[in-house]
């Protein structure tokens, strides 16, 4: 076994495309640390971490944010102005006819729409900067800014935001998986051994192997769901061999969409949070306050928050398949190259038949993702253990992007490989 793992590792080393994408990623990882260690100036280090002290959706944040929101740091905001653009746009696609067109155009359709994405990121970063800041003034937690001094701040922050949404984007063009994940990974990376010093400490040796073995049956559940897939068998009577007609199939992943309902689930969940803060800073009126104040209460009740994120990971894992699986596409191409699945005709009716199979493997896989999303939360809560090593949602988070770079590497040492006999 560990042979095999170090024949693979010198294979992937020896690849020069492997090799520049590794070093390009963990480039970025310097690169991305760096920004997260240099504090913006005119909020204090703390102040941000002590507003969202004894919330759970300040480690929510966090999460999305790139694990760096408690630092204070020039990449504070990180990519949650990127994420909210995103859900934004593409809950805005079936409504938008123009947006629809667009998505329908292919590549040139999705460039596009990329590129609003990153405009519509702009004046988002700002107005979370703005919000930061009132909320932090509101409460005492920062002095008054002179008007330039705010408007440097802003624009730090919001500068911050877009280097970090640059850096995932050359991450997905240039390194190893999707961009926005990895950054995410490398924050919730960084915390993971501070957590596991504070954990085992505390602990006795029953703690410990409990906790170890917990944390193993989960990583081993996440990899599990997110490898399954189930193959439809597809012919193509127009490949004819000695046999008869080529035989494929189509993949269809139990969670086609990865990880990404549960960036959004956790996005969303945040952002009444947020502002409920920011209203309740600006002492506006009582009403107001006491509004905020229950809002800020109910979200904060670890069942709410679970049963949130929940329902939010599963609606957006359908909505991502509804979306992103096109299975009229999928249809009208296996008809143009002569391709077919037994016993469905070609057309609506292999459309129809992709597409039910897809939402019955959404619905298993959203339910199982959602499950694993709130796991630890609920065992916490209800006293079965002690201590967890990173919430579920990043434990999620974390082996879908390890398994995705892995399935990348992969691929392109067995090109490499077949490269040989070419």
């Amino acid at each position: 076994m560990f042979k095999h793992i170090l024949n693979t590792l010198r294979l992937y080393l020896r690849t020069e495309d492997i090799r520049k994408k590794i070093f390009f990623s963990v480039l970025i990882l310097v690169v991305f640390r760096v920004l997260a260690a240099i504090p913006v100036v005119g909020i204090p280090a703390n102040a941000i971490a002590t507003l969202f002290s004894g919330s759970s959706f300040g480690d929510l944040l966090s999460t999305i944010s790139g694990g760096v929101l408690e630092t204070a740091s020039i990449a504070a905001i990180g990519l949650t102005p990127y994420i909210n653009a995103s859900i934004t746009l593409q809950l805005l696609t079936p409504v938008i006819p123009k947006l629809d067109e667009l998505k329908k155009e292919g590549s040139n359709g999705r460039r596009l729409i990329s590129m609003y994405t990153r405009w519509l990121t702009v004046p988002l970063a700002i107005l979370q900067s703005f919000i930061i800041y009132s909320t932090l003034r509101g409460f005492n937690l920062m002095p008054v800014l002179e008007p330039m001094e705010l408007i440097a701040m802003s624009a730090t922050l919001t500068a911050g935001s877009i280097v970090i949404m640059w850096l995932g984007e050359l991450v997905s063009e240039s390194g190893l998986g999707n961009g926005s994940s990895y950054i995410i990974f490398l924050g919730i990376l960084a915390g993971i051994p501070g957590a596991l010093t504070n954990n085992l400490q505390i602990m006795d040796v029953t703690q410990k192997v409990v906790f170890i073995l917990l944390n193993l049956l989960l990583v081993a559940t996440v990899v599990l769901i997110t490898e399954a897939e189930r193959r439809v068998k597809v012919q193509y009577s127009r490949r004819v061999r000695s046999v008869g007609s080529a035989e494929s199939y189509i993949p269809l992943k139990l969670t086609q969409s990865g990880v990404m309902p549960v960036i959004f689930a956790i996005s969303l969940m945040s952002f009444p949070d947020l502002i409920a803060r920011f209203l309740l800073s600006r002492n506006i009126n009582d009403s107001v306050n006491l509004i905020s104040t229950n809002i800020i209460s109910f979200l904060g009740n670890p069942y709410a928050q679970n049963i949130g994120i929940f329902v939010f990971v599963i609606l957006f894992s359908f909505f991502y398949v509804t979306v992103v699986f096109n299975t009229d596409e999928i249809s009208e191409n296996l008809q143009k190259n002569g391709g077919f699945i037994q016993g469905i005709r070609p057309g609506k009716s292999t459309s129809k038949y992709l597409r039910n199979i897809s939402f019955r493997l959404t619905a298993v896989g959203a339910g199982i993702l959602a499950l694993l999303s709130v796991l630890p939360n609920v065992l916490l809560a209800t006293g079965i253990i002690t201590q967890s090593l990173i919430t579920g949602t990043g434990m999620l988070i974390m082996v879908g992007v390890v398994l995705d770079i892995r399935r990348k590497l992969k691929s392109m040492a067995v090109v490499k490989d077949y490269g040989r006999y070419i």
